[in-house]
């Protein structure tokens, strides 16, 4: 099983932070080839008071934190393939820097978190794609780094949806996904895509990875609903719109803000010790085992990743 979404790199800067890596070595342990044996390792980033409140941070240094966090990694999980990941990139200062990254890595990033910054706004903003945007995706693209809808808000989704047309027109080649975002139409959440987002993802030949945490997965109108089959509904509908061959999956893993922030976190719909068994017999009760194989790994590791995976 590949995951195509989990905050793993700022697990790591958060344990060398506070010199503690028990959560760390006990965690690694679920990264093995019969359970999950690649993943999208992403480091994330909020507005500056809630960077203070989650890492005690005043200042934020993009490079450092990069660096110490993808060491760690290597030294952890050596064998592991990974695809190193920005989420939030309010304190990458120009494409300079965002080119730096990319020689220490960087193979992924979400131009936004919930909130709106210099570059666009998250769901909890109103504006779209700003120019240092435009500017910021056309260097990603140049790049080769692969350009993750997810979190935007509706004007910047629609804007990067049109940039990367354009792009494609030209003769870029250009790599896209959503990596945890799941189906409107079932859970009306507003971190979920609409039909035509969808379809627009479609388009341009992106992914979309049904994420395994329980806002996303069912509403209030759900509410007594199984987690597990909701989430198999999102898969389902999700294949029908985009075709088996775009579809995969996430956990977006929220375990570790209780164990290591102390703080609450919704339900899993997946536990990640045992999470590829889990879904795969989630997956097997309604598609084949090619079908299944594809939405677990095949589709991350052939049509998008395969030459990204350090």
């Amino acid at each position: 099983m590949i995951d195509l979404h989990h905050d793993l790199l700022s697990i790591l800067y958060y344990s060398y932070l506070t010199d503690s890596y028990q959560f760390v070595e006990e965690w690694v342990q679920h990264f093995r080839e019969k359970n999950v044996s690649g993943l999208l390792a992403n480091l994330y980033f909020m507005n500056p008071k809630e960077m203070k409140e989650e890492f005690g941070l005043e200042e934020i240094n993009v490079l450092e934190m990069f660096q110490v966090s993808t060491q760690l990694f290597h030294h952890y999980l050596p064998d592991i393939k990974v695809i190193f990941s920005i989420e939030g990139c309010d304190y990458i200062q120009d494409v300079q820097e965002l080119e730096k990254l990319y020689e220490l890595g960087l193979r992924n990033i979400l131009l936004v978190w919930n909130n709106p910054n210099q570059y666009g706004s998250g769901n909890l903003g109103d504006y779209g794609l700003t120019e240092k945007g435009k500017e910021f995706l056309k260097k990603t693209i140049d790049l080769g780094i692969s350009i993750d809808l997810s979190h935007m808000n509706r004007k910047t989704f629609d804007d990067s949806i049109q940039l990367i047309q354009e792009e494609i027109k030209n003769g870029k080649s250009v790599k896209v996904l959503a990596s945890h975002s799941n189906c409107y139409s079932i859970c009306n959440h507003e971190r979920n895509l609409s039909d035509e987002q969808i379809l627009a993802l479609k388009s341009i030949d992106g992914l979309l990875g049904i994420v395994g945490y329980d806002e996303f997965v069912r509403d209030r109108k759900h509410v007594n609903s199984s987690l597990k089959q909701l989430y198999l509904e999102h898969v389902r509908y999700a294949v029908e719109l985009m075709g088996i061959d775009s579809v995969c999956v996430s956990t977006d893993d929220m375990v570790f803000y209780e164990k290591l922030l102390h703080k609450e976190y919704g339900k899993m719909v997946f536990s990640y010790e045992n999470v590829k068994n889990e879904m795969r017999e989630l997956l097997q009760s309604y598609f084949s085992d090619k079908e299944v194989k594809k939405i677990m790994y095949q589709n991350v590791y052939n049509k998008l990743f395969k030459e990204e995976l350090l």
